[in-house]
């Protein structure tokens, strides 16, 4: 009976150690394959989250880049139209200055002689149908004075309207600060040439200098702080604060 009960006790120590080697194993073998598992899914999940982060690395570098080159573009085009827009704003002003203006002096045609008037009328810049009449006209120095103001005014409103269509068309590339200079002097010009046609037409009737004088009183001025903020935008490589670039308005 004892010995018996030792074979049990031995064969139950040997199948317990049996089975501690098994667990050992067996937790041996989740453990390396739970480590590899989870070493796996790790390099995975990195390797994912690596490929996301380069794919917006990538998306982000993309729209820098627009953008740069959007602005790039957008800046040289400001480039090429500001002193084009402020060129024919500078011919429209001077010319139409020159055409309202109070003072004008004219040729007395009547008092030349047939020969002169003949070369005159000639070479002057009336159309053809105007030379006919000035040629048939029995005051023609009065003739010719109100001819050559209509001429005179066709010829400036041309080059006011050359500004006003490349203005319109390229102001998108002017900042607003800077369009808004622009459109003073502008302003001046427009309502000038509207007051000095308006006297064409009408003649001693309509005396009113109101516009004309404002341009004359107002614009010099509103054209020296226009060029000092144009010149300042082209040449410097900082952005004009607005308070700073704003130049002042009309009254």
């Amino acid at each position: 009976m004892t010995q018996t009960l030792r074979d049990l006790l031995a064969l139950a120590g040997g199948g317990a150690v049996v089975i501690g080697a098994i667990a050992g194993f067996s937790y041996w073998i989740f453990k390396t394959f739970s480590e590899n598992w989870l070493a796996a899914k790790f390099n995975e999940r990195l390797e994912d989250y690596k490929h996301k982060q380069q794919r917006e690395l990538e998306e982000l570098r993309f729209k820098i880049n627009a953008l740069m080159d959007r602005t790039t573009k957008l800046h040289q085009r400001e480039f090429d139209v500001l002193p084009e827009a402020w060129g024919k704003l500078v011919i429209a002003h001077g010319n139409v200055q020159g055409v309202v203006a109070a003072l004008q002096q004219h040729p007395d045609v009547d008092r030349m002689s047939p020969e002169q008037q003949a070369e005159f009328i000639d070479k002057s810049a009336l159309r053809d149908w105007q030379k006919q009449e000035l040629r048939k006209a029995p005051n023609k120095t009065e003739y010719y004075q109100s001819a050559s103001r209509w001429v005179r005014f066709w010829e400036v409103r041309d080059l006011y309207r050359d500004y006003f269509i490349y203005q319109r068309k390229n102001g998108i590339f002017i900042r607003s600060e800077i369009k808004s200079g622009f459109k003073a002097v502008s302003d001046l010009i427009h309502n000038a040439l509207v007051e000095f046609e308006f006297e064409l037409r009408h003649g001693a009737d309509f005396r009113q200098w109101d516009a004309r004088t404002k341009l004359s009183k107002e614009s010099d001025d509103l054209m020296d702080a226009l060029e000092t903020v144009v010149q300042k935008r082209l040449w410097d490589s900082q952005t004009i604060e607005p308070d700073q670039a704003k130049p002042p308005q009309s009254s």
